[in-house]
C-alpha cells in the first residue's frame, strides 16, 4: 500500500510557544518567569479573572493578526523532505474555525494557508493548494482522514486519535512533549518530529 501521512496543523506543523509568551507577555497576563510553552501560558491565564476570555482573545490574536511570526516546528520540515524523498503522499488536515471567538473577525484559515505559502511548503515538499484541508468541526476533519484515504495520521492531541469516529485502520502516531496518561496500544507516541522520520522511513 502507498503511504498517505494526513498531518495537523496547529501544534504540529507550526509552533506559537514564542508568539504566544511574547504577547501574553506585553499584555500583562503573564510573569516574565513563565514558561514559554503554549499549555504553561493558557494554564496561567486562565488562573486569572475571567481567564478563560483573556486567553480565547489571545488566541485569536495569534492565530491572526500574528501568525506571521509564528515559526514550523523543529524537524518538520526534515520529515516533509523524507516524504518527498520516499513518494509518500502527504494532506495537511486540520480543525480550524473561520474565525476567532473573540477579538478581530480575521479569516484564520486564509492565514494558515498563506503562512504555509510564505513558507514555501508548496513548492518545497511538492504539496497542492487541494492537499491543504481545514475544516471547521473536528467531525469535519475526521471525514476528511478517511475521505483523503490516510494511511497514518500525525495528531497532537489525544482527542482526536482516541475519539470513537476516528476512522479505523489509519495509524495514530501522537507527536507531543506533554503526555500525563496511559495511551491506547493503537497510538504510537513521539516526542520529536526526528523520531516520527526514523518511524515510518528507516
Amino acid at each position: 500500500m502507498n503511504m498517505h501521512i494526513g498531518i495537523d496543523f496547529d501544534n504540529t506543523i507550526i509552533t506559537y510557544d514564542n508568539v504566544f509568551y511574547k504577547y501574553a507577555l506585553k499584555s500583562g497576563l503573564i510573569p516574565k518567569e513563565v514558561k514559554k510553552n503554549k499549555q504553561t501560558i493558557r494554564d496561567t491565564i486562565r488562573m486569572l479573572p475571567e481567564g478563560n476570555d483573556r486567553w480565547t482573545e489571545l488566541q485569536g490574536l495569534v492565530y491572526g493578526c500574528y501568525m506571521d511570526e509564528a515559526m514550523p516546528t523543529k524537524g518538520v520540515e526534515h520529515f516533509l523532505l523524507a516524504c518527498r524523498k520516499h513518494s509518500a503522499k502527504v494532506s495537511i488536515i486540520s480543525h480550524k474555525t473561520i474565525y476567532p471567538a473573540m477579538g478581530p473577525q480575521i479569516d484564520l484559515q486564509a492565514v494558515s494557508k498563506r503562512w504555509l505559502e510564505s513558507r514555501n511548503f508548496l513548492s518545497k515538499f511538492n504539496l497542492t493548494k487541494d492537499d491543504i484541508i481545514f475544516k471547521e468541526t473536528l467531525q469535519g476533519k475526521l471525514d476528511q482522514i478517511a475521505k483523503r484515504g490516510c494511511t497514518c495520521f500525525i495528531d497532537d492531541l489525544t482527542e482526536v486519535l482516541m475519539h470513537p469516529d476516528f476512522p479505523g485502520r489509519v495509524k495514530k502516531i501522537l507527536y507531543s512533549q506533554q503526555i500525563s496518561q496511559v495511551l491506547p496500544e493503537d497510538i504510537t507516541h513521539f516526542e520529536d518530529w526526528d523520531e516520527i522520520t526514523e518511524h515510518l522511513f528507516s
